[in-house]
């Protein structure tokens, strides 16, 4: 065999090409570098925006709020279309539009401008991630599927931390919009190199868009989220009684129960449906993405929640905090390509299962650490951290992988936004609920009670995931 030859077998394996898979990932890398990271950036710098806006730190968190609250509404549409319209078409959209927002986010000139551009930035994101997996997914084929999911969240992962590292202490230096403007960059040339680069994928012909119904989903979950958020704010400004009998956030819930009502009569009506209501009634489709929210309510209830610990109990500075946060989405970054290989090596049930006993673990850590001071507690949270992103690491290929392994070909796009958008409800739901159930109390046992909130929620979502059901082991071959 001649070296042209060996070099043609080593750059395709089962008919899938190598090469383009490493390319791929690396535009996926620099797609998602600017969604990841500036959500983590912006969290850090918000008194330093509101600053320099006129406006507050408690306005402005609905840069994030909102960002968040747009992902989980628009992506199951959002890959719905990929798989109709073509995932490189909304993936490139996407990016597009991500250019777009970023720019004039860096050109914000008040608090309500701002919050504008962060949530159209959640849309054009919506677009990106479901459409960004199935690209993935088809580059490595269905029995490699949970392996491109391992190396999409490194890329989700890994570029965000890399991000932070360098963008944190360059707002020190050049502020905070010249970051939003270095971003805009980074994605300008992820969407030049994309349409080069990016290959088209199997798409859907001659089905119609069910706009109703993507209208009734989105109507649902934001009028849930919406409630959940005013409640825990409501509870945290005025107590438990008075939030709980608000008659907008009760207002709200109604809404939310109507929408999906609205939406399970909408999808057993129309011929073409956006989402296929039997698929709920399968465990793998079904179990993999409760599981995935209620272990992602616990990461990042966890993730606003140990900041507290370290400042009120530890007394820990801001700079400190950052530093010692850092193990939790480095070992979640690392932790994914080996989640990915061995859900395709022991099926996909077990990783998940492991990840919700590490999520387990990670909480009682943190609830051991509350009352703890000094260099043992220290080193007892940050095992908590490591637990925490190992947890997320090895479970969220296998979960996608599933999830996706569950429904027809044809729809793998709004399987992967149904699965996110879970995501998305499980981490709004996290952050606000054991942001309130800690509330001011800096106490050890409030620390405590919150973190064991915490480990029984994820301890649910370990239920649900023992609830699936066994797949089968994929051949693996070397990559």
């Amino acid at each position: 065999m001649t070296n042209v030859d060996a070099r043609q077998v080593e750059e395709t394996i089962d008919g899938f090409d190598l090469g383009y898979q490493r390319k791929l990932l690396g535009i996926v890398m620099l797609a998602v570098m600017a969604f990841g990271s500036l959500m983590t950036i912006v969290t850090v710098s918000l008194d330093e925006i509101a600053a320099d806006l006129g406006s507050s730190r408690a306005t402005l968190t609905w840069m994030i709020t909102g960002l968040m609250l747009a992902v989980a509404v628009i992506t199951p549409i959002a890959g719905k279309l990929g798989d109709i319209k073509g995932h490189r078409r909304m993936f490139l959209i996407g990016l597009a539009g991500g250019v777009i927002t970023t720019t004039l986010s860096a050109l914000a000139w008040d608090a309500t401008s701002m919050i504008t551009f962060r949530v159209l930035f959640g849309v054009t994101g919506a677009f990106v991630t479901p459409s960004g997996m199935a690209l993935m997914m088809h580059a490595y084929g269905a029995d490699r599927r949970a392996t491109a999911m391992g190396w999409y969240q490194f890329a989700m992962t890994g570029a965000p931390t890399i991000g932070l590292v360098v963008g944190g202490p360059m707002i020190d230096v050049v502020g905070w919009r010249w970051i939003f403007i270095a971003f805009a960059a980074i994605s300008l040339l992820a969407l030049l190199v994309g349409l080069r680069m990016i290959q088209p994928t199997p798409r859907q012909s001659g089905v119609s868009i069910d706009y109703l119904g993507a209208a009734t989903l989105a109507g649902s979950v934001l009028a849930g989220l919406l409630a959940l958020t005013r409640a825990s704010q409501n509870i945290g400004d005025v107590g438990a009684g008075a939030a709980l009998t608000d008659l907008t956030t009760l207002a709200l819930i109604a809404a939310s129960i109507v929408g999906i009502y609205a939406f399970v009569t909408v999808e057993r009506r129309t011929p073409q449906p956006m989402l296929q209501l039997k698929y709920f009634k399968r465990r793998n489709f079904t179990m993999p993405m409760l599981s995935s929210s209620l272990v992602q309510f616990a990461y990042m209830g966890g993730f606003v929640v140990t900041p507290a610990l370290l400042g009120g109990r530890y007394g820990y500075s801001v700079s400190a905090i950052a530093l010692i946060l850092a193990p939790r989405p480095g070992a979640f970054s690392l932790a994914s390509p080996i989640g990915g290989y061995l859900a395709s090596a022991l099926g996909e049930r077990r990783p998940i299962m492991f990840g919700g006993v590490c999520m387990v673990a990670s909480m009682l850590a943190f609830t051991a650490a509350s009352s703890m001071v000094g260099t043992l507690g220290l080193v007892v949270i940050i095992t908590g951290l490591v637990l925490s992103g190992v947890s997320a690491g090895i479970s969220q290929p296998a979960v996608a992988s599933m999830v996706v392994g569950a429904v027809d070909a044809s729809d793998v796009g709004v399987a992967n936004g149904m699965s996110q958008q879970m995501t998305m409800i499980g981490i709004v739901s996290g952050i606000q609920t054991m942001n309130v159930f800690l509330g001011d109390d800096a106490s050890s046992g409030r620390f405590a009670a919150t973190f064991l909130f915490g480990a029984v929620v994820a301890g649910l979502g370990l239920l649900a995931a023992f609830n699936a059901r066994s797949t089968k082991r994929a051949v693996l071959t070397t990559a």
